[in-house]
């Protein structure tokens, strides 16, 4: 496994480990909290949610786009011999 891939696994079991807190908690939305502790604001677990899902996609992206291209079974050996199209000669 590359580093990449591990991160992205660290990253999505920490999405998977806020997500079952969240929802052991009753999936809060907004708790009580601000300067005076009494004003309606996000759940800190709402953020780290979000936080945790988004790096998770982002680097899940990055490891699709370093894996682009053919595998490496499918690039032509040199034992294969010349192209076909080698072979044509142009016509005047």
């Amino acid at each position: 496994m590359t580093d990449a891939e591990t991160r992205y696994e660290l990253a999505k079991d920490l999405a998977d480990r806020v997500r079952e807190q969240w929802d052991a908690e009753g999936c809060p939305l907004t708790t009580e909290g601000g300067a005076t502790g009494r004003a309606t604001v996000p759940h800190p677990l709402v953020k780290m949610l979000s936080e945790a899902l988004s790096l998770a996609d982002r680097l899940e992206r990055a490891l699709k786009r370093a894996h682009r291209g053919p595998a490496p079974s499918a690039v032509v050996a040199e034992d294969v011999g010349r192209s076909p199209a080698a072979k044509l000669r142009a016509v005047r």
